[in-house]
């Protein structure tokens, strides 16, 4: 799942978004309000986990523009140091399905955000098979296999694979890509992720006798979709 993260203090984004990726998830991190909005409405993300008080459009004001846009379609955690009983029932009354108090906790956090996954997402938390047409890509084993047949993938292909599937017929950036694949983005990358793509349509057989392509959106990525 795709996490969406807001927080303004580098070191609490950066460690949050780790223990997001240790717990199986790929972690989006914005430190403003305004640039948070524009990921929300440039891909597809999970859940969001929302700091108070950022630059730009605080979390609240962020929070509120999700339930206004997008109603009650994902998760959305409020993480802040606002403790007080008065922030927390504004927080809550504003759309917010959890409130985390800082300093923050890795187990307590990742707990709330699985609770959250399961109750907004619970087919795909109940299964860690992604199933498209002829393939089925086992996550919790790191399996892949087509039309019933083992194909064995290099971890970065498999993480490739993963990240294809499970948007099939949505467009992944490259820049999500490569966080999933390298845990960074730099366009020294762009080359070798090509490589990986074309491999990856070879291993596979991702062609259209076999139903699906994988398709490249010019200088943005990459979308798995039916022939």
């Amino acid at each position: 799942m795709i996490i969406g993260i807001l927080e303004d203090i580098e070191l609490q984004a950066t460690a949050v978004a780790q223990w997001v990726t240790k717990a199986g998830h790929h972690a989006e991190v914005c430190h403003d309000g305004d640039s948070f909005i524009d990921l929300v409405r440039r891909q597809r993300i999970d859940l969001l986990m929302l700091d108070w008080d950022v630059p730009g459009k605080s979390g609240i004001e962020v929070l509120k523009w999700v339930r206004a846009s997008f109603a009650d379609v994902m998760p959305v955690i409020m993480v802040t140091q606002h403790d007080s009983e008065v922030d927390i029932v504004h927080g809550l009354n504003s759309g917010a399905d959890d409130y985390v108090i800082k300093p923050l906790r890795e187990r307590e956090l990742m707990a709330r955000v699985q609770a959250q996954l399961r109750k907004y997402y619970p087919q795909e938390q109940a299964s860690q098979v992604i199933r498209v047409g002829m393939f089925a890509i086992d996550i919790g084993a790191r399996t892949v296999s087509v039309g019933g047949e083992a194909v064995e993938l290099a971890q970065r292909e498999f993480d490739l694979a993963t990240m294809l599937f499970s948007n099939a017929g949505r467009i992944v950036t490259k820049d999500v890509l490569m966080k999933k694949i390298w845990g960074s983005v730099d366009r020294k990358y762009d080359a070798t992720l090509a490589t990986y793509v074309s491999k990856l349509r070879s291993q596979l057989g991702l062609r259209a006798k076999n139903g699906m392509v994988i398709s490249t959106i010019y200088n943005y990525g990459y979308r798995l979709e039916f022939a």
